[in-house]
């Protein structure tokens, strides 16, 4: 019975034991029998009792029974990205107080968590995590949910991919009504470099955020998906479809959306050699991400590369903005930016043999470690060009197993 939840739960609140509250009303006994609606009870003593209470019942019942829809429309409203409406519902339920009623209250935690992720408030969504880990007896759908949440916070907040994809992969839709997090697990496996796994799930992505149209979300899939067309080998430039992205962002007012299009569209250009554009590019991103954003330090790292490359900045302009990046990056506690911005001061100082002392020692065990694919590869092939150079053949073939088993496959030829 809605009424006895409402009547503990004030009760509770007020400090009142059920012998206070039936004073005068009823028994306690009576008074706990309608708490746990094991009881017929006359509108008149349920009035009495909401009377001492100082509420009005029927406004109570009312909010309770609009509390589901209304959590469920914030969720949704976190889902789509349409930051301004899941901003206006978080301030309409930090009015109600019956949201720390049980039923309703951890429904609103895992909520308000993905909240803060949303706007990018790690350190609050991290602390209720924590809290959530100690929760006992969730739902299916909690436990899923609370899943989702931490391959969300993993991949967004703390670079572990192969830990984010490990949250994922635990997630049973049967009992998780929610394919967005197709688009998390699409972004996770970029991030380690398997590109079939990211272009799969995304496009499974683009189907949901299609059926919901979400213009934000299907942009953003589209673009996850350009990615690995993109870095097909031969993949014309001349046909990129990021102009045309970038032009529907800035005609639907999505900044964020726009930067991460020119982020992207930047490092297009700086694999094709194009440092002009990419300098060109990373420069417009930058503008209109501010530091405080959780992809500021990949944009200006791709900046200070195409910076450096275009050859135009003096070596201490651009060992200024290095020192910033991994001073940043200190600040945020984020390990792979501070291994990048410090390969980036060695190498504007042609500090050579500290690079890769650092880079052998400190970078590349981290990165592989990490799970980074892309960096690990990467720096693989450049640790084995030093060595080959330097002629030092048994160091270089310490990096030529991972590289040669990259090439290996199950097929035979006689």
């Amino acid at each position: 019975m809605i009424q006895g939840k409402i009547i503990k739960f004030y009760r509770e609140l007020q400090g009142l034991r059920q012998a206070d509250l039936g004073n005068e009303i009823c028994s306690s006994t009576h008074v706990s029998k309608i708490e746990r609606g094991l009881t017929e009870v006359s509108s008149e003593t349920i009035e009495l009792l909401a009377k001492k209470l100082r509420i009005e019942m029927q406004i109570e019942i009312n909010t309770y029974l609009s509390l589901d829809s209304l959590l469920k429309e914030w969720h949704e409203s976190i889902i789509l990205k349409l930051n301004g409406k899941a901003e206006s519902i978080k301030k309409q339920l930090e009015n109600i107080v019956l949201l720390k009623i049980p039923d309703f209250h951890r429904s609103y935690t895992l909520i308000l968590t993905r909240y803060y992720l949303l706007i990018g408030k790690s350190t609050l969504a991290k602390s209720l995590i924590d809290d959530m880990d100690c929760w006992h007896e969730l739902t299916q759908y909690d436990e899923n949910m609370l899943l989702h949440i931490k391959g969300k916070y993993y991949l967004d907040y703390q670079n572990e991919f192969n830990k984010a994809i490990s949250y994922f992969k635990k997630i049973n839709l049967s009992h998780y009504n929610n394919p967005e997090y197709y688009y998390d697990l699409a972004c996770a496996y970029l991030c380690v470099n398997s590109r079939v796994l990211a272009y799969h799930y995304a496009n499974k992505a683009l189907q949901y955020f299609t059926d919901a149209r979400s213009f934000t979300r299907i942009l953003e899939t589209e673009m996850l998906m350009l990615i690995q067309v993109e870095q097909e080998e031969y993949f014309d430039t001349k046909e990129s479809g990021y102009p045309r992205l970038i032009e529907m962002a800035e005609n639907l007012g999505l900044e964020d959306q726009k930067a991460k299009l020119l982020h992207n569209y930047a490092y297009q250009q700086f694999r094709y050699g194009c440092y002009d554009k990419a300098f060109k590019y990373y420069t417009q991103a930058l503008k209109i991400r501010q530091p405080s954003h959780p992809q500021y330090l990949v944009t200006l790292e791709g900046y200070l590369n195409s910076a450096t490359k275009l050859g135009t900045k003096s070596k201490k302009a651009l060992l200024q903005e290095a020192l910033e990046g991994y001073s940043l990056a200190n600040k945020l506690n984020d390990r792979m930016y501070v291994h990048y911005f410090q390969l980036h001061i060695y190498k504007i100082q042609n500090l050579d043999d500290q690079y890769y002392v650092y880079l052998e020692t400190e970078a590349y065990p981290y990165f592989k470690k990490m799970g980074y694919g892309l960096a690990t590869e990467t720096y693989e092939i450049k640790l084995f060009d030093y060595y080959m150079k330097k002629g030092e053949i048994e160091y270089a073939n310490l990096f030529t197993t991972s590289i040669v088993n990259r090439f290996r496959n199950n097929n035979e030829l006689v």
